[in-house]
């Protein structure tokens, strides 16, 4: 028996097409029948029986089945280019922000605070000479402030850091160091004579505004709260 061969190049592709043709919906077939091994498919679920597991769930005691979460650290994905023009990806765990980190510039930090605390010192040993109709000595004014900067500046550099205000040692020392000056200078105001008045009002009152300051919102009502009870249960004044 003679087979006819096509001797030219489109001929033979057009038959080795017809073949593929005729052949795929069988291969077709066989690959649906091996993917459900018998040949059939199984219907999907009614809304009804999908209701009827349920009660039977709740009817044994136990809830709908719950997938677990898994803790998924944040990742940051980095982009390259590599000297031969290839890009590579780098992934990078974020760290954990819950805890304060320490300060990179502590001394910075320390001079800005100190710059206008003082200048909260300054403002204050002005109003308080004319509050009591007192020339104003400037040169004893400047010379009080630049006394009370480095003190300031020592105090601060040492505890205005967030690894140590924000423990709760460092907490409850403000809010001691908070109530003490508040009430401090309400008694000061209200019961001494003039002359230590104005000579404690402002280091008082800048201790008061700056330990305020380095505490947290609820302590800091707190300690608000407690000098407010101070001047309510003294009968005191602030006018």
């Amino acid at each position: 028996m003679t087979t006819n061969i096509p001797h030219s190049r489109r001929a033979r592709r057009q038959a080795q097409f017809e073949s593929q043709k005729t052949s795929s919906p069988a291969s077709s077939a066989a690959s649906s029948a091996l993917d459900t091994g018998t040949g059939t498919t199984t219907p999907p679920k009614t809304l009804v029986q999908l209701v009827e597991e349920r009660q039977a769930l709740l009817a044994q005691g136990t809830p709908f089945p719950t997938a677990t979460t898994p803790t998924i650290t944040p990742k940051i994905t980095r982009t390259k280019i590599s000297p031969n023009g290839l890009l590579t990806h780098e992934e990078e765990e974020t760290e954990d922000t819950s805890s304060p980190e320490p300060s990179t510039t502590p001394l910075l930090d320390a001079l800005f605070l100190t710059l206008s605390l003082s200048a909260l010192h300054f403002t204050l040993d002005v109003l308080v000479h004319h509050q009591y109709l007192q020339d104003l000595a400037w040169a004893s004014i400047v010379r009080r402030t630049f006394t009370t900067a480095p003190v300031l500046l020592c105090l601060i550099y040492q505890l205005h850091r967030p690894e140590r205000a924000n423990l709760l040692i460092g907490q409850i020392f403000f809010f001691g160091l908070a109530a003490g000056a508040g009430c401090s200078l309400i008694y000061a105001a209200n019961v001494a004579e003039y002359f230590a008045v104005m000579k404690r009002a402002p280091p008082l009152g800048t201790l008061w505004v700056w330990s305020v300051i380095e505490l947290r919102l609820p302590w800091a009502v707190a300690s608000l709260a407690v000098t407010g009870g101070f001047l309510w249960w003294g009968g005191y004044s602030i006018t």
